[in-house]
């Protein structure tokens, strides 16, 4: 049995805008079957590609990207809140 599904999103993160709710509808259209059409997206395990300096708040914690990269190790912080201060181009890679 898998630990759980992969989902990515690449593109311009808006200001101010939680992705996890856009993360579940673009997971619902890509799996129309999913357990997802009556539960919350949860993120188990997340990693971030944006430029150096980017912050953004998970679950109501800042963060600033020390580098070009952040990653979160599986299950160590079920994420419900992924908000960017800023618009920013990135790439999100996502268990959940």
């Amino acid at each position: 049995m898998s630990k759980g599904t992969v989902g990515s999103f690449f593109g311009t993160a808006k200001a101010g805008i939680n992705l996890i709710p856009i993360f579940r509808e673009n997971e619902i259209k890509n799996h129309p079957n999913s357990f997802l059409k009556t539960s919350a997206l949860i993120i188990k395990k997340i990693a971030i590609s944006a430029p150096q300096d980017t912050v953004f708040i998970i679950n109501g914690a800042d963060f600033s990207m020390p580098s070009n990269t952040f990653e979160l190790a599986y299950d160590m912080v079920n994420i419900k809140e992924l908000i960017f201060e800023k618009d920013t181009e990135v790439t999100i890679t996502y268990i959940y």
